[in-house]
């Protein structure tokens, strides 16, 4: 009589191989053991004092023998664009808050933006200023005005895709900017 004497962790790979050995037959019978030393035991030949194990022969996986539709690679080119368009993005500033008061002697602003999703590499932050573009579009959520006038303003900050198309855009958000008079 022969008898495999298999470690508890390779149980799992034990139904997958009879079930590959069998794959001709319905169905087929293991027997199953434990000896006085707590190891399992598995055979396929019956022995006194073994659970008789039933295992059926079932191919839950089908096989898919349908031919893949090959594009054009100008069909990927527009179904990439259309996944592009199709991305809501939403763009909001984190800092400063709406109706805020800022001290800035010099002028600088510091403007923090969150893209949601995350914006790709390709994509740029434009800046603008009461209205106006300021400076370039940049790559980095964090921007920084210089020199802006003391007094109430409205910043906004367009999310730009490579063709400099806006993708979002934040709400506008009121700040008041607080310089020291000059006398």
């Amino acid at each position: 009589m022969r008898f495999l004497m298999i470690k508890v962790p390779m149980l799992l790979l034990i139904p997958l191989f009879v079930m590959s050995v069998s794959s001709l037959q319905a169905e087929t019978t293991i027997y199953h053991w434990v000896d006085k030393h707590g190891k399992s035991h598995f055979s396929d030949t019956a022995a006194p004092g073994t659970e008789q194990i039933i295992v059926e022969n079932k191919n839950l996986m089908p096989v898919n023998t349908s031919q893949p539709k090959i594009k054009k690679l100008s069909e990927v080119d527009d179904l990439s664009l259309d996944r592009k368009k199709a991305i809501n993005y939403q763009a909001e500033i984190i800092s400063p808050q709406d109706d805020m008061a800022i001290r800035s002697n010099d002028g600088a602003l510091d403007i923090h933006v969150k893209t949601t999703p995350e914006k790709e590499s390709s994509q740029r932050l434009q800046l603008f200023l009461d209205a106006e573009p300021l400076g370039t579009p940049q790559l980095s959520p964090t921007m920084r005005a210089f020199n802006v006038d003391r007094g109430t303003h409205q910043i906004q900050v367009h999310l730009l895709d490579e063709t400099g198309k806006t993708l979002a855009k934040t709400q506008i958000v009121t700040i008041h900017l607080k310089r020291a008079a000059l006398k």
